[in-house]
């Protein structure tokens, strides 16, 4: 990557004591070498390097950029005089100096070619973002024409309560207030400008920034925004601004294209799967392309509803742009009073890392979200739909994120339940364990419906209720005084499983709606307080 004397100045620490020339001037610099004088011609895209004592004698002509360590106001007037660009730095181990100048050379470099390797290879939005900032050491914003926001770097982010910062985030657009403070000033704003970059000043207590328009075919499609959070940003980054933007056209405009063009199409197909109504398959596998998606890759549909008072056709379309790009590689769409997000290629570690920040999203919006299964073909889409709509009724304020693997279970038990009594068909050794449970608040149910699960692996079985394994084992101690099970037998633990679910599940419904299953042809384990499952069976006292 090729510098100016401006951006190397810059990047010295501590900072040259002087700047002299035209230090914007265009990116030419591409390393730095010590000056031999009389050894001209001397090449133009060399920073030079040398010290005042051999300076002020030099005769003859000199390069057109140059670094003098000492000399002090003389070599500033001997810059001036001889119309040199470049800096002039204190007093110090030349060696150093010029370790440093090359230092910074070889840093840049490094950066452009990590930039270059990952628009090759097409890599994240988000991380190229974040080599960009990485460039600039400074946050990096991405908005399409009407200002929306489209992506930015995570690397040097403003405090989220940053107000101009805030108000992106809300409202998915840039932010008005800085846009405000800029038309108050007006004229008086400092600012430069190249043919598409534009540096301003807003004043105190707002950032610098540079701005760069990217236009195809005279349409402005992107805009590149650069916000000082870290390094002081001056006008001679706008060139600096210019080349990075330049690589970064081709991938930014195949963005926009699959953005505007074929994500509107992919977004209107799957609002179309959703209603139920015919997809054209050969359209769909070409809109899915455009992202790099097929029709039998993973998914899983997460459902988020809003307050009614932010449910509004415009907050949503804004949203619709905040929550997408929550994940890596997804496309959101509005539908009814909802916004659906469809994750492509979800996994564990992918949810795992992602959810915290979805969950923090949604409580600033006082949203919920629920949460399908991780499905195969896209065009399981209405049915996983309905399935993440009953993930959300068990959402709320207190858990904002509802799985349907957490849901599901009393969603099924209370549609069968209200067509087929369940309770006749649970293991009665399942049905004694409740009745102890409800009689003298133990957790024998749970305890062996949790071995079962675990595969009857003491170890895991009391990891997961939190207990020790010496407590585990007299709980199972107690279940086997209880109940007589045979444990050995595949069939007979699958009928305990499913019974010890079926009552746990029953049990919760029946107290969160105790009038919803009071049917005749229905019955359920009412609790007895005369008769103790243990006397019922012929023990004397109760199993303590």
């Amino acid at each position: 990557m090729r510098l100016n004397t401006g951006i190397i100045a810059d990047a010295l620490t501590p900072p040259p004591l002087y700047i002299c020339g035209t230090p914007a001037h265009r990116l030419i610099l591409n390393d730095v070498r010590f000056l031999l004088f009389g050894k001209g011609p001397y090449e133009k895209d060399i920073l030079y390097f040398t010290e005042w004592p051999k300076l002020k004698a030099a005769d003859g002509e000199l390069p057109p950029y140059l670094v003098c360590v000492g000399g002090d106001t003389a070599a500033l007037e001997f810059y001036r005089c001889r119309d040199l660009t470049g800096f002039i730095m204190a007093e110090d181990d030349p060696l150093v100096i010029f370790s440093a100048i090359q230092s910074i050379f070889l840093r840049y470099k490094r950066l452009e070619s990590a930039l270059i390797t990952a628009l090759r290879a097409k890599a994240p939005l988000r991380e190229i973002m974040n080599l960009c900032a990485d460039i600039f050491q400074n946050h990096v914003i991405l908005y399409d024409t009407e200002h929306n926001l489209i992506d930015y770097s995570s690397r040097f982010a403003p405090d989220a309560d940053v107000p101009y910062w805030k108000e992106i985030l809300e409202t998915g657009r840039r932010s008005e207030s800085l846009v405000a403070e800029a038309r108050k000033h007006g004229v008086n704003l400092q600012a430069a400008r190249t043919n598409f970059s534009d540096y301003l000043e807003l004043g105190p207590g707002l950032p610098r920034i540079m701005t760069h328009h990217l236009f195809k075919k005279g349409e402005r499609l992107l805009t590149l925004t650069v916000s000082e959070t870290n390094k002081s940003l001056s006008v001679c980054h706008l060139m600096l601004l210019d080349y990075v933007a330049e690589l970064l056209a081709p991938g930014l405009f195949s963005l926009k294209v699959a953005t505007s063009g074929n994500r509107k199409g992919l977004r209107d197909a799957i609002t179309a799967i959703i209603d139920g109504e015919p997809v054209d398959l050969l359209l769909l596998s070409h809109c899915l392309a455009t992202v790099g998606w097929h029709v039998d890759d993973d998914y899983v549909l997460l459902l988020i509803k809003f307050p009614k008072e932010d449910a509004t056709s415009e907050k949503l379309a804004h949203y619709l742009h905040l929550y997408e790009r929550i994940f890596p590689d997804s496309v959101a769409v509005v539908y009814l009073d909802c916004l659906v997000l469809l994750v492509h290629n979800d996994t564990a570690d992918l949810m795992a890392g992602y959810l915290p920040r979805l969950k923090k999203q949604l409580v600033q919006h006082k949203a919920r979200c629920g949460v399908s299964f991780p499905f195969k073909n896209l065009l399981q889409l209405d049915a996983q739909y309905n399935y993440a709509k009953i993930a959300l009724a068990a959402a709320g304020t207190d858990r904002p994120i509802s799985l349907l693997g957490e849901a599901i279970t009393e969603h099924i038990v209370g549609r069968i339940a209200a067509e087929v009594p369940l309770y006749p068909l649970c293991h009665r050794a399942a049905v004694r364990l409740y009745d102890y449970d409800m009689e003298y608040g133990t957790n024998l149910l749970l305890t062996l419906e949790t071995y079962l699960k675990q595969n009857k692996s003491l170890k895991a079985a009391a990891a997961e209720l939190f207990i020790h394994r010496s407590t585990m084992t007299y709980r199972l101690g107690c279940i086997k005084k209880l109940v007589k099970i045979n444990l050995k037998d595949a069939n007979e633990r699958l009928h305990l499983l499913l019974s010890c679910i079926v009552l746990r599940t029953l049990g919760r419904l029946k107290q969160s709606a105790p009038g919803v299953f009071q049917r005749p042809s229905v019955r359920y384990p009412l609790r007895n307080p005369l008769t103790s499952p243990g006397k019922a069976s012929g023990a004397k006292k109760r199993v303590k």
